[in-house]
């Protein structure tokens, strides 16, 4: 009997299989000497929706919330019923399974949900790969975990995906219910609510933002030797404000005429030769950030273009990771892929010529990657760029830049730091000298030497000093600059702050956690929530911005926040931890997440009783005629505008089962006249 091997993706079975030896191709699965490895393609089943617990939950009525199932149901994805039954019928032949999905919380879901809903109670075995390459291969099939190694994973996993469905489902309900004011479906869910809320705050402050004028003081030194060279004048706390400008243009021509033609002598000198690490690989978020900003592209773009230099062109390895490192043995295949680059890629020849296969840099630590490592070009040297599309060989080329900036060494320079004290004031600059370019030869667009910036950079060379040494003022500038409200988010730069959306949490121990866990979202799905976002028109792009829209403020402003806090995904990533380690058991986690469902629906509630929205909505009822009630039945009348001819008339809310109408005379309607009881138009 065989033994089956369940992967994520159709290209990681292919990658496990050639190891293997599972060689032969059948259409759901490739097969070896005793040896089956066969695919998921994601998720192959999917929590049952609530009409599936509450049958007349359609239409959402508040009254039927919340949907807490009892006993959770898993359906098949309807796109991949056919994959999902081949293996079905896999598991059926066979009693040993390893389990070779991601080495996360998510792949172990995909996998063992399956396992469950098949009732699979054979042996299960786990194969955990952080890389693809051979050699990491070989490695982990020497080395396979027992299947109560990682259960825990599953039941973390488990916990995630069915709080989410909890809280998301059962907001999204309510919130619709209590709030739509025609708005449509109002979409509520952990990550994607405080996505938005970032947008939304960011878009008002800038609005809000007042613009104040600031006034900064250059003043020029030479020594003894008339070497010049420029500081800036450190503004005394007296004249500051808040940030350390000067806010007064008088006060820095006062302090411009204090030190004209005077000496000054050197209080601090520092000079060091320094020296700067290559960045670390692309993770698929640092690839998008680049895309947006270098390209224009969206996130989703970036991602397509990704998997296309992945599955379609095999030039770069697989893109949907959270991390920029690479495996130590992956270093062993430095020299292979660094000569197919040099047939496949002529325009990078001059920079890889210079690279040293022997260079070890930082990005390569196993201590430090996750379940993939960064993407990088592939040692195929049938690749073709010819065949890329111009998009395609633009993201292409970053990838291969940033992997040669690893062979190219430390960028070194020599860094001087002055502070000259003249008639009691202090004046600071430093300056670096490039000594040799190293990774900054790849990456020379993302990173220029120094650029010359007088009040940020000081960028005029300062020369050799000494401490104590005279030096003469012999110019000086007072330069006018205004404050600048913060940029719109790019999707580049969306994708950053959700990442390290721990800076927006004050308390330490959620900041800690959403730090350790690279912030809300995965670099799996934050593309997909961005266009979600922009699908349901909370957000919209203009050019590279994405700006919020009045229906995408209208939510934030109506939710509770709590259900916008990213703080509950750092709470939730604590208590998954802990059943991940198996100190604490999904059944509490969940139970606990019905008290919070609880309190947020209630919250909203009397958000909606009390709100400005609901006063003011009531407000225009009692204007559109809830006040005059129907002669027939007593329910109110509504002020309607008949579709044919645009006029006015009033009609009965108890519609269709009351059918009186009433003609509009000045915003009332008048009751004299009762029309037919079968008419819905005004009588004319």
């Amino acid at each position: 009997m065989s033994t089956l091997y369940i992967c994520e993706k159709p290209s990681q079975a292919r990658d496990i299989a050639r190891v293997l030896g599972a060689n032969k191709r059948n259409e759901h699965y490739l097969e070896g000497s005793h040896i089956k490895v066969t695919w998921c393609l994601g998720h192959l089943l999917e929590t049952a929706w609530p009409e599936h617990y509450v049958p007349d939950v359609n239409p959402w009525r508040i009254e039927k919330l919340p949907v807490i199932p009892h006993e959770w149901v898993l359906m098949p994805v309807g796109k991949t019923k056919a994959q999902l039954t081949a293996i079905k019928r896999l598991l059926k032949e066979t009693q040993h399974v390893i389990i070779a999905t991601d080495a996360d919380r998510e792949g172990e879901v995909i996998a063992r949900e399956l396992l469950d809903y098949v009732g699979f109670r054979g042996k299960i075995q786990r194969l955990w790969l952080s890389a693809l390459d051979d050699s990491s291969i070989r490695k982990a099939l020497a080395n396979l975990k027992e299947n109560q190694d990682t259960i825990n994973l599953y039941y973390a996993g488990l916990g995630r995906q069915r709080a989410d469905w909890l809280i998301g489902l059962n907001m999204t309900m309510a919130t619709t219910c209590l709030f739509q004011q025609g708005k449509g479906a109002l979409s509520v869910g952990r990550v994607q609510t405080p996505t938005l809320k970032l947008i939304v705050e960011r878009d008002r402050e800038i609005e809000n933002f007042k613009p104040k004028n600031y006034f900064v003081l250059l003043a020029q030194f030479s020594n003894q030797a008339k070497e010049a060279f420029w500081t800036k004048w450190q503004v005394p706390e007296t004249e500051a404000d808040d940030e350390g400008r000067c806010l007064n243009k008088s006060v820095a021509e006062s302090f411009a005429a204090k030190i004209a033609g005077q000496q000054g002598v050197i209080e601090h000198y520092k000079e060091a030769k320094k020296k700067q690490s290559p960045p670390l690989g692309l993770s698929l978020s640092a690839l998008q950030k680049l895309g947006s900003s270098r390209f224009g592209y969206s996130a989703k773009k970036t991602l397509d273009i990704a998997q296309s230099l992945y599955e379609t062109h095999k030039a770069t390895t697989y893109p949907r990771t959270d991390c920029g490192y690479l495996p130590e043995s992956q270093w062993q295949e430095a020299s292979a892929i660094l000569t197919s680059l040099q047939k496949i890629h002529e325009n990078l020849f001059s920079i890889i010529i210079k690279c040293d296969p022997k260079i070890k840099s930082p990005t390569w630590d196993d201590k430090k990657m996750t379940a993939h490592h960064a993407i990088i070009p592939t040692t195929l040297r049938s690749v073709d760029i010819q065949r890329m599309s111009p998009d395609e060989r633009n993201i292409y080329e970053l990838i291969c830049r940033y992997y040669l900036a690893q062979f190219l060494g430390d960028y070194e320079y020599f860094n001087r730091s002055v502070t000259v004290r003249c008639q009691g004031e202090l004046f600071k600059a430093s300056s670096n000298t490039p000594i040799a370019l190293g990774w900054k030869v790849a990456l020379q667009e993302d990173n220029d030497a120094e650029k010359n910036n007088v009040e940020d950079d000081y960028l005029s060379l300062i020369p050799t000093l000494n401490l104590k040494e005279p030096v003469n003022h012999t110019s000086s500038k007072i330069e006018e600059k205004q404050t600048k409200p913060p940029a719109r988010y790019t999707e580049g730069t969306l994708i950053e702050a959700m990442k390290s959306i721990s800076k927006y949490v004050i308390e330490p121990a959620l900041k800690k956690v959403l730090k350790e866990t690279a912030g809300i979202g995965t670099e799996a799905t934050r593309a997909t929530i961005l266009e979600t976002l922009i699908k349901r028109d909370y957000i919209a792009r203009t050019g590279k911005q994405l700006i919020s829209t009045e229906k995408g403020r209208y939510l934030i402003d109506l939710l509770p926040p709590v259900v916008s806090d990213p703080g509950m995904t750092a709470r939730w990533e604590q208590e998954l931890e802990s059943i991940a380690q198996g100190t604490q058991k999904l059944e509490a986690f969940l139970f606990q997440q019905k008290d919070v469902l609880s309190n947020m629906l209630g919250a909203l509630s009397s958000k909606r009783v009390n709100s400005p929205q609901r006063l003011q909505s009531e407000k225009s009822r009692l204007q559109t005629g809830q006040s005059h009630p129907c002669p027939q039945c007593q329910k109110p009348l509504q002020r309607r505008q008949n579709k044919q001819d645009k006029r006015f008339f009033w009609g009965c809310s108890g519609y269709p089962t009351c059918r009186q109408s009433f003609p509009d005379q000045q915003g009332k309607p008048v009751m004299a006249v009762i029309s037919k009881p079968n008419s819905v138009y005004p009588l004319k």
